[in-house]
Parts: structure tokens; sequence; C-alpha cells
């Protein structure tokens, strides 16, 4: 980090340069010291423009896919001498955790590259929420960079998300997770009435035992409850008003229920003794990594991020990783990242965001509104290099094309001066260096500039 403070220091007077004066100063110069002179403040300019860097040992040239002079260098060596240059710089200059975009690439990288952000929040007692589709490599560096770690996975723990709440949160879950052609006040009255029963017969509400119960005998339950004194006459009374309000939906909400359960046990399994608790996890300030599984398990990532809003209304505060999780299919998503530092990790961020009922472009740009570092490794696509291209911005490049030949024939001595400055918008990251990239090595950008290493543990 200190590399780009003091290059950006020493070329500061170089940033008022331009084509223009370089090309009236050629024309005056007398001498090489002038020239050399004269392609320095263009180098500098033109590096204070881009701000990238490279390890030392890196082909500038092939790397970057630039063309021309092998001196034209606006691209400079990043002094260190760590072992995990790449890693220390998107850990940064301190330990807040910033927003960050791990794009492209093998999963192995991706969560070498997420480890700053873990550590950082962890080291600042922030809860870390990681939402993954069943990466184990990421488990595994969430283990080993984590004061606790909650697993809810197949493998781990039973998603046991209603623990501990009150009926109307229970009711405002499931009712938010319903799809909107069937979420209806009846059939959040059914539930009510549903969630009730269970609550005063099996002590939990569990995705298994909401679905188990048969619907169609709700009301003989309720009356037998009644009978046998389980409920008083005020609680009968309400518990029965939700019945009858909603009695209609029944149908709608066992479908509903059905569906979220079967999601639900196809990614963590038969609930057993060994459940979830999120909430002592969040005050002991770990980390919980909630697998949602691969596609088709709509309905259950859409319950995990109402989850995760309902905990933020409560004034909850937790940093967030999102890890393959295709974006634009879930419009909460923004809503649990908005104002909160986040991880994305995805094989390829700019797909994901493309598909959905938002519109790709309106959402890379409010998602990267709040983003500090961008890790990028290979793109298989070539639109997405693209993207990413043009997202890390263009400078302002100087040219200088500058020659002197000179004639000493007899009786006649000429000397003429060739002389070419021009200038010309150029991208800082081409398109075609993200799409060949070597494995393990990403171009990393942040508000300092741009750094091209690889990115390791050790």
């Amino acid at each position: 980090m200190g590399f780009f403070g003091g290059m950006m220091g020493g070329a500061q007077s170089a940033s008022m340069w331009t084509g223009n004066m370089i090309y009236t100063a050629l024309q005056n110069s007398r001498t090489k010291k002038e020239i050399r002179a004269l392609y320095k403040h263009a180098s500098e300019a033109n590096f204070q423009n881009r701000a990238v860097a490279l390890l030392p040992g890196f082909n500038k040239q092939q790397l970057l896919l630039t063309s021309g002079e092998p001196d034209d260098n606006d691209v400079y060596d990043y002094q260190s001498k760590s072992k995990t240059a790449a890693l220390d710089y998107i850990w940064g200059e301190d330990d807040t955790p910033n927003s960050v975009i791990v794009s492209g690439g093998q999963n192995e990288e991706r969560v070498c590259a997420l480890i700053p952000f873990v550590h950082k929040a962890q080291t600042e007692n922030m809860p870390v929420i990681a939402l993954h589709t069943g990466n184990q490599k990421l488990e595994q560096m969430l283990q080993n960079h984590s004061r606790g770690c909650e697993f809810i996975s197949r493998g781990g723990l039973f998603y046991d998300v209603f623990r501990g709440m009150p009926t109307d949160d229970i009711a405002f879950l499931l009712y938010e997770t319903m799809p909107d052609d069937i979420a209806t006040p009846g059939a959040e009255s059914l539930l009510r009435a549903l969630i009730e029963v269970l609550l005063l017969t099996d002590g939990k509400i569990t995705t298994h035992n909401l679905a188990s119960f048969p619907l169609i005998s709700l009301k003989t339950k309720i009356d037998a409850m009644q009978k046998g004194g389980l409920l008083t006459a005020d609680e009968y009374a309400e518990i029965n008003h939700y019945y009858m309000a909603g009695s209609s939906n029944s149908d709608a909400v066992r479908i509903f229920l059905n569906r979220l359960a079967r999601q639900s046990e196809a990614v963590y399994g038969k609930p057993m003794s060994n459940f979830s608790n999120i909430k002592k996890m969040m005050n002991q300030k770990g980390v919980i990594a909630i697998d949602v599984g691969g596609s088709g398990n709509d309905l259950l990532v859409s319950l995990v991020l109402n989850h995760l809003l309902l905990l933020q209304s409560q004034g909850k505060e937790f940093a967030v990783l999102l890890d393959n999780i295709p974006i634009s299919r879930h419009e909460k998503i923004c809503d649990v990242l908005r104002g909160r530092p986040c991880a994305i990790s995805s094989q390829d961020f700019v797909s994901s965001l493309f598909g959905g009922e938002q519109k790709g472009d309106d959402l890379f740009s409010e998602i990267m509104g709040n983003v500090e570092t961008t890790v990028l490794f290979r793109h298989a696509s070539g639109s997405s290099c693209q993207k990413w291209s043009e997202h890390l911005g263009k400078y302002r490049k100087i040219r200088i094309r500058y020659n002197i030949s000179q004639n000493n024939a007899f009786m006649n001595t000429s000397n003429s001066r060739g002389l070419s400055v021009d200038e010309a918008d150029e991208p800082r990251i081409r398109a075609e260096t993200l799409g060949k990239l070597a494995n393990g090595l990403a171009c990393i950008h942040s508000i300092n500039g741009i750094l091209i290493a690889d990115v390791r543990d050790s």
C-alpha cells in the first residue's frame, strides 16, 4: 500500500503534463538529457492515471497485452517481501471490513481471496453470515479464520430458523416467503392458527412439523384442545377466528409448506437432534455458514433472506458473505447487503446479475457503488471480461515517437527530427488480460490502484 502512496506523491507534478505540452517541449529540446526528462514526465503521468502495479518477475508486456516500445512503461513493480502480497493488498491499511467482490477463476482461488474479509470482520468482533451452495472449501476456510463457526448443511446442523421466535415473527417469515400469488391475509391467518396449535402440542416449529400436520383436521384438533382444557375460552376464540378466516386457503398453504419442507430436507436432510442456534452464535460474534443448496431452492433461499432481514430489523449487526448465488434471481439480496460490509464470491459475478427480473446493468451499478475492492481472476466469458474492463476504467495515455537523423555527406551536413506525440484513452486493464490470467493470478482493484499478483495463503 505504501508503494502507491509514494508513487502518487512523486507523480503529482507529472499529472499537469499533457501531450501538447510534451510535444512543444520536445520541439524546443536540445539535448538527450532534456528528451529523457520529457519521456520520464510522460511515463509518470501515464502511471498516475493508470495506477497499475505488478509483482516483480512478471512479463509486463505479455501479461498486460500492451503494444509499443518496451520502454513505454506505465506499469510498475510492487515492492513487497511478503509471501502473501496479494492478500496484504486486499487486506488494506486497517482492519475495517470493507465490501469486496471476488469473481472468476477456480473455487480455491476465490476462497483464498475471501480470507481478509472474514478475518477482519472477526477481528472487529462482527458476526459473519455466509450463504453458499455447498462449498466445502469455503467452510474449511471459515473454520480456520473464525473464533467459532456453526455449519448449517446436510453434514452439519439442521436449519432451526424458528427457534425462540414469537408467533408473530414466525407467521411474518412464512408469509413473506410465500409466492405472491398465494400470499393473502387469509393464508397468513391459517398459518397463525397452525403455528399456535403446534406450539402448544409439539413445543416448537420446524419446516417439517408444519408440513406434516394434516390441515384438513386442524379444526377438529382445535376443538379437541378446547374440550381437553388445553385452551382457555379466549385462546380458543382467537385461534378459531384465525382458522375460519383462512380455511378457504388450506390447499394453497398446504402446497406451500410441503414445497418448503422438501427443499429444506433436500439440503439439510431430515430434522434430527442437531439443530442450529443462530442467535447464540451471533451473540458469540462467530460465523454462521448456511448451505442454501443449488438450483431449484428458491423458497429456501427466500426464507433465509427474510430471516436475515428480520434480524436486521431487530438491530443485529453482522457482515454478509455470498458464495456462487445468482443474485438477480433473488431481489431481496440487495436489501440484505445494503448498508453493511459484504463479500460476494462468484464464478462469474457479471452473469449472475442477468436473467432475473432486475436489469443487470442497474443491479451492477447498485452493488458496485458500495464496493471498495474487486478481485478478478481469469474469466471464460468475453462479455464479462469486457464489462470488468469497462468498470476498471480508462486512462489518458501519452505516446511519444521521437527520432533524430543526421547526414554528414561531403560538403553537406543536415539534421532532421521526427516527432509524434499523441494522447488516447486506453483501458487500464484490457478485456483480453482478464481472459488470459494464469491460475492463481488476479487483478486486484481498490481505491488505491490496481495490483496484479498471485493470490495465495502461504
